[in-house]
């Protein structure tokens, strides 16, 4: 019995690939490695990278049998010499393997270094096989650094490391590097499919894919937990609900129930199973990551099947039909939404003390999460239930899209009214050139107010409150109703002129008078047919004193204007040049020759302050140029 059991090797071992033909998932490398055999480019040190079991000690056995081989140095080995048999069995003389974890000081360096001068014993090269060499010391691989750059011509070097990223730069730059990656699912499950039936196993395909998918890459991984299920397999059969017990995780057909349950929106059921697999001692975190794997298959499996990279060609063709099964009735959007919620569920199960219990309530929450609907499938679900109460498709009028109003739909009432003719610019409004009028006294002229509007919203908002408008021939009349609101309708004269020739269509001037007079000049016609003054806007005393001021300025100016003996005279003139109408270059230059004390005497008289006042309560500018008003506007 003690004879039996000492002569058994594991799957690993026993199985071993002697070829780099039987070498499986690394082909880059074997195929490199054989055309440098095959044309004599053999690098004098190697180096072979790459996650555990995925072949790199097997590797450098492989390649030192092929350097070693009586026929040699050869990329098929004939495994008959005793070179390749002794190399094999990890016994011969002139391969040395050597752990990198254990002999890792200078003092293991320097007896490696030593031995380098001997010639080999029996074989054509001396073979070091380092195995974990980032595990040496700096001061071993210094030791090595110059034995690694120009070794003897017998002495090859192989070193073998999981963590490349902490050896020496000065290390990796001498050596020749290979990167062995990981194994795929697919060539996992095959090579476990031959060794079970190499060892005379029945084994189910569904066990197998949960041993190749739980080895995350590694062929000596899922060896090993080959190796466990057979020796646990009742009537010589490796069944999937054993393995999954035996490794402590969830079966695939279990995960997929459990997926079901969420999709279906049955949280109890989901929860229930959750707490099953807690029970039986399922690993949560493996648990986890099965849910996040298969909501990304499902995901995978809406999409068009013209990628031969998918996920879903790893799996078994039952598996795959499953979950486009399952992948039909969710949204895309509504896989994303469990996919992200699962996720952050995973990170929080993998830093908590209590995994079962965020497990359960993502579950819950997974389950009861309300489906997402965009306003297209909305729209469709609207008009879809408008004909199926109605019976017939929904009536389209004018240029609306069919569709866009059922003969059932309910009517929402809207407040106000809607001018469908409005421009989408106020600024922008046509321009409509009316047809000449007549004479309109005693007419407010509602279609101009509205053209200004157009074009003008604050102006003619002013205007509302302030100025009424008529005609007289070419001219239009605009009333101040108030005194505060001369200043702001002289500076807009223009405007109102070019406002009045587009609307009507012909040259228009504007006479701006004012709607305020004095008990005594109430029956007075008018002297002048355009007054635009806020001085004739005072009271009649204000006027009088004017005057005055007009015939002797020296004698009975104020204090402030009298000593600037030609400011009367020069307001008296601009008053008469406005008065006609006209604007004389002349005038407009000598009211510009006002300082600017003359015009803060204006603007501190006691009688014109009130106005200012007036205009500054209602929101009004008061603008104050350096410049003299123009000539259509003279200064009090």
């Amino acid at each position: 019995m003690a004879d039996i059991q000492a002569s058994h090797l594991v799957l690993a071992r026993k199985w071993r690939p002697e070829r780099f033909s039987e070498l499986v998932g690394q082909e880059h490398v074997t195929r490199t490695l054989t055309e440098a055999l095959r044309r004599g480019r053999i690098a004098h040190a190697f180096l072979f990278t790459g996650i555990r079991g995925v072949g790199k000690t097997t590797a450098a056995r492989i390649l030192a049998r092929c350097l070693n081989c009586e026929k040699g140095p050869t990329p098929e080995p004939c495994g008959e010499c005793p070179a390749c048999v002794e190399i094999r069995a990890g016994r011969a003389l002139d391969v040395s393997e050597i752990d990198g974890a254990t002999y890792r000081k200078i003092d293991d360096a320097r007896a490696i270094i030593e031995n380098l001068g001997y010639r080999p014993a029996r074989d054509r090269f001396k073979i070091y096989i380092i195995d974990e060499a980032h595990q040496l010391t700096d001061q071993a691989f210094n030791a090595l650094l110059k034995t690694l750059e120009e070794p003897p011509p017998h002495v090859k070097f192989i070193l073998a490391t999981t963590e490349p990223q902490k050896m020496p730069e000065t290390i990796l730059s001498r050596l020749q590097r290979y990167d062995f990656r990981r194994i795929p699912l697919a060539t996992i499950f095959a090579r476990l499919k031959d060794l079970a039936a190499r060892e005379g196993v029945e084994a189910e395909e569904s066990a197998l894919m949960l041993l190749a998918r739980e080895s995350g890459g590694s062929m000596r991984d899922a060896e090993r937990m080959l190796e466990t299920a057979l020796a646990a397999a009742s009537d010589g059969k490796v069944v999937e609900a054993e393995v999954a017990a035996s490794l402590g995780v969830a079966s695939r057909s279990v995960v997929y129930s459990l997926l079901e349950s969420i999709l279906k929106k049955d949280a109890s059921r989901a929860l229930s199973q959750a707490r099953e697999l807690y029970s039986r001692g399922a690993n949560l975190e493996s648990l986890g990551r099965d849910l996040l794997e298969s909501l990304r298959n499902l995901a995978v499996a809406k999409l068009p099947e013209t990628d031969s990279m998918s996920p879903l060609t790893d799996l078994p063709d039952h598996e795959a039909a499953h979950l486009r099964r399952l992948a039909a009735e969710p949204s895309n959007r509504d896989l994303m939404r469990l996919f992200h919620l699962m996720a952050d569920a995973q990170e929080q199960i993998m830093r908590s003390p209590y995994p079962d219990l965020l497990l359960e309530m993502a579950l819950v929450r997974m389950a009861t999460l309300a489906p997402v609907m965009d306003a297209d499938e909305l729209l469709r679900a609207i008009r879809a239930n408008g004909q199926g109460a109605s019976g017939a498709p929904p009536a389209s009028s004018g240029g609306a899209p069919s569709g866009s109003q059922g003969t059932h739909a309910r009517r929402i009432k809207v407040e106000g009214e809607v001018n469908a003719q409005a421009p989408a610019r106020p600024e922008l409004a046509p321009v409509r050139v009316a047809a000449p009028v007549a004479d309109s006294a005693g007419l407010d002229l509602p279609d101009l107010r509205a053209h200004i509007r157009a074009r003008r919203a604050a102006l003619a908002g002013f205007m509302e409150q302030g100025a009424a408008l008529s005609i007289a021939g070419d001219t239009l009349k605009v009333t101040a109703r108030n005194e505060i609101y001369i200043r702001y309708l002289a500076d807009n004269r223009a405007t109102l002129a070019e406002l009045a020739s587009e609307f009507y269509g012909r040259p228009f001037r504007v006479e701006l008078v004012s709607d305020v007079a004095a008990p005594a000049e109430a029956s007075a016609p008018s002297p002048a047919p355009a007054v635009e003054s806020r001085v004739a806007n005072q009271s009649a005393g204000a006027k009088a004193q004017n005057a005055r001021a007009a015939a002797s300025p020296e004698a009975s100016a104020p204090p402030d204007e009298a000593a600037s003996p030609g400011f009367a005279a020069m307001m008296s003139e601009a008053s008469k040049n406005v008065a006609n109408g006209s604007s004389k270059p002349q005038a407009a230059s000598r009211a510009r020759t006002a300082n600017a004390e003359e015009r803060q005497a204006v603007l501190s008289d006691p009688e014109m302050r009130p106005i200012f006042d007036a205009l500054e309560a209602r929101l009004v500018e008061v603008r104050i140029s350096d410049q003299a008003p123009a000539a259509d506007e003279p200064k009090s």
